[in-house]
């Protein structure tokens, strides 16, 4: 059993959009990273790792309100308060943050912050969202959630029957390219009213930008690094390769979210593959609908060469600023 450690909290920063204003929102962070994210951090962990995330005080702005984290699929998650002070010192070896190997006593040194440990064993494969637990109807919707991506012990070793695969050997998930695609929307409303406190009613909820990995199309399939969006949303393969498509519902509204002319087998739904040793419940679809917090598990195998755009089917999700296209599509390269 591996560790995977990992030290956030929380900020205030600005999404970018094609012709649109920069637009606050508050996101998850290293803890020694400049910006936040929309969505958080990835966190890759293999099945029976222990995750341990350190949640340090947040630094929301111009407001501070309490925050919290909750992992919806996850089981026997236990939750503590740790003040900055002597005690730490022992038991908390150092960790890496920020893509550096750093000492959390050296780096609490420094902040003096009291930190709040989530931890618990990632027990089984699959795909799920973290997301805040404090007032989630405005914390989540304001950008503090992320992924954590559990694979199957034996995923990266050739030769493995896991292999390859989301799930593990027998249940049809094996893949050549694996794309996480993280559905949700925005109400730019709600996020100009609630970073200065303004009191925002959420019956008045009306999103006006739909995102995959947090950008609008075209920045979806744009694959150069853009502040506090650093998920582009781009699918490259070639022909007759198995394209392995996470897909989570992340927003407050459902989402039905067309293959672009390709037939897809979704393999699992919530983290629960649909095949065993005995019973096959896989299924083909064009398309599928997603409700709020729902995870599926998608695998295509284009057939030929060419530009495939997956999207909402909801015409009013495909707009940046009424102006078509853009919002919630994407594209696979496939040669």
């Amino acid at each position: 059993m591996a560790i995977v450690a990992r030290i956030f909290q929380a900020a205030a920063g600005f999404l970018s959009f094609p012709g649109a204003n920069a637009i606050p929102f508050w996101g998850f962070t290293e803890a020694l990273a400049d910006k936040p994210q929309y969505p958080g951090p990835l966190i890759e962990a293999t099945a029976g790792d222990q995750i341990l995330i350190w949640l340090m005080r947040n630094y929301l702005e111009p407001i501070v309100e309490p925050i919290s984290i909750t992992f919806p699929g996850q089981e026997n998650v236990l939750v503590r308060k740790i003040p900055w002070g002597p005690f730490i010192y022992e038991p908390v070896k150092p960790q890496y943050a920020a893509g550096k190997m750093i000492s959390l006593t050296n780096y609490l040194d420094e902040n003096r912050d009291i930190l709040v440990e989530y931890s618990f064993i990632a027990s089984r494969p699959g795909i799920y969202l973290y997301e805040s637990g404090t007032n989630p109807e405005k914390q989540v919707q304001m950008g503090l959630y992320g992924i954590i991506v559990v694979r199957p012990v034996g995923y990266n070793i050739p030769g493995h029957p896991n292999y390859k695969t989301a799930y593990g050997a027998d249940t049809n998930s094996g893949y050549d390219v694996e794309k996480v695609l993280v559905l949700g929307e925005i109400d730019t409303v709600m996020h100009n009213n609630v970073v200065p406190n303004v009191y925002y009613d959420m019956l008045d909820f009306k999103p006006d930008f739909w995102v995959v990995n947090g950008r609008s199309f075209p920045d979806t399939i744009n694959e150069e690094q853009i502040s506090s969006q650093p998920y582009d949303a781009a699918i490259n393969c070639r022909v007759g390769q198995r394209v392995l498509l996470r897909i989570v519902n992340a927003g407050f509204q459902n989402h039905t979210f067309y293959l672009g002319d390709l037939v897809g087998r979704i393999v699992a739904e919530d983290g629960m593959p649909l095949k065993t040793q005995s019973l096959d419940a896989t299924y083909e679809k064009t398309g599928t609908t997603l409700g709020s917090g729902q995870r599926i598990d998608i695998i295509l195998t284009p057939a030929t060469p060419g530009e495939y755009y997956l999207y909402d089917r909801e015409y009013q999700h495909l707009v940046n600023n009424d102006q078509f296209p853009g919002g919630m599509m994407t594209k696979i390269n496939v040669r």
